[in-house]
């Protein structure tokens, strides 16, 4: 009989469900002649090859099954990632089947395309969520076209055909795909291909070796940007509009996603005007969700206040029409905490901020610019009043890097030369300094 530790023994070892009195279907995991832990009926047991996986979309089911051929010399090891656990083991099952059976296993040839990539998406959970809703969204117009094809029989003439038709007539309602869409529809494609020449379905990655349409990407001035008074033309009109701390802090260089994801009570410091960024609020084709800042940069501290004064009396005025709000409302408020809420306290979905944003511009009388290209304006505003790139792009929330090849696209040949005059003139000056 074994001993029973209670050391883990309370919950499940893999999803931390607690135990309480429950028995049936909990296998006990042993180490020694000693129960160490349980799991529950919803998870696998210890012995399976399978892991459950959880992420921002839900419980996945990982299996890694050794399906080396007879005789081969290396390991083969191939991986799926199941919607349930049952059918996880029901994979796990034919794979060992099959080995047993014909000594080896062969990724059925007859999956679609549309299979695999779905397949792909879920194997992807490491990423943002936002990540993967532009993985699917890349690959949706492709899959309309090719997503029932089996996976083998695609060759380098359907993926020639395929990114014609792309360009031509893939976008919605039968519009063409801009360049960078049809190359980012390729390059995903070529990545759940890689997928199939891992299990072995094809041994070559059609999408890898396709020609894919060139672009040119808007570096420095080419950017869309305001001139600093259109930048504050648009301050000036959007101050007399509700949402006018909002649109303070989004002159402030913050991004849609960093606005709409603030809290007035963890992130909003008023008395010291500073907002910082810990989270966004992104858009998803199936609504919006919260979600980490895109990198470590884009986490950091805002001085509102500095950088506009008088931004902290409007954030003022808009938290005191939420208070009116709520007590207007009653019962049919929802008190979400989010600095931009509409009349019933729902966030505000991304779409509707620059929709409100695009009318704000022609109201104003200024371009009517994208949201996201209010940052451009002010790193150019930054760098024509002298400041350091390290510090505009701390500010911004960019690596120094990123912000160069955006904004300074051409500044390591002016550094090379800069570079090369100070070292001629200090020979110069040793020259001088020897011959004396």
């Amino acid at each position: 009989m074994p001993r029973v530790s209670t050391l883990g023994t309370a919950a499940c070892a893999s999803c931390h469900r607690p135990r309480g009195n429950s028995r049936r279907g909990w296998v006990p995991i042993t180490r020694d002649s000693e129960v160490i832990g349980y799991t529950c009926p919803d998870c696998p047991e210890a012995s399976e090859p399978i892991r459950r996986l959880e992420g921002r979309a839900g419980v996945r089911f990982r299996a890694v099954v050794d399906a080396t051929t007879r005789g081969a010399d290396k390991r083969h090891q191939v991986t799926r990632t199941a919607a349930t656990l049952e059918a996880a083991r029901t994979w796990v099952a034919e794979v060992r089947a099959d080995v047993a059976r014909a000594g080896e296993y062969k990724t059925p040839a007859a999956e679609s395309v549309a299979a695999l990539a779905e397949r792909w998406l879920l194997s992807r959970r490491g990423v943002r969520q936002v990540t993967a809703e532009g993985y699917r969204n890349q690959l949706a117009a492709a899959l309309r076209r090719i997503g029932s094809r089996q996976v083998a029989a695609v060759t380098d003439d359907d993926v020639a055909r395929l990114a014609d038709w792309l360009a031509r007539e893939g976008g919605r309602r039968g519009q063409a795909l801009a360049p960078r869409s049809v190359r980012a529809a390729l390059g995903r494609l070529a990545s759940v291909y890689d997928l199939a020449v891992r299990e072995g379905t094809v041994t070559r990655n059609v999408f890898r070796d396709a020609e894919r349409p060139r672009t040119r990407r808007r570096r420095g001035r080419d950017l869309e940007h305001w001139q600093p008074d259109e930048l504050l033309r648009f301050r000036e009109h959007a101050d007399a509009d509700d949402l006018a701390g909002a649109w303070r802090l989004t002159l402030c260089g913050m991004t849609r996603a960093d606005v709409l994801g603030l809290r007035w009570e963890e992130d909003v410091d008023l008395d010291g005007g500073v907002a910082t960024v810990a989270q966004g609020r992104v858009a998803l084709d199936r609504g919006d969700a919260i979600d980490d800042p895109k990198s470590e940069q884009r986490r950091r501290a805002v001085p509102f206040e500095a950088i506009h004064p008088g931004t902290t009396r409007l954030l003022r005025r808009l938290a005191a029409r939420q208070k009116a709000d709520r007590l207007k409302a009653g019962k049919a408020y929802e008190n979400s905490g989010y600095v931009v809420v509409d009349a019933l306290g729902h966030p505000l979905r991304p779409e509707v901020y620059s929709d409100r944003f695009r009318r704000l511009c022609v109201a104003a009388g200024v371009p009517s610019i994208r949201l996201h290209s209010v940052r451009h304006s002010l790193a150019f505003w930054l760098h024509h009043l002298g400041v350091a790139p390290a510090d505009a792009a701390a500010l911004l929330g960019h690596t120094v890097e990123v912000h160069l090849s955006t904004y300074l696209p051409h500044s390591g040949a002016a550094g090379i030369v800069a570079a090369a005059q100070a070292l001629g003139k200090a020979q110069q000056a040793q020259a001088g300094a020897a011959g004396s």
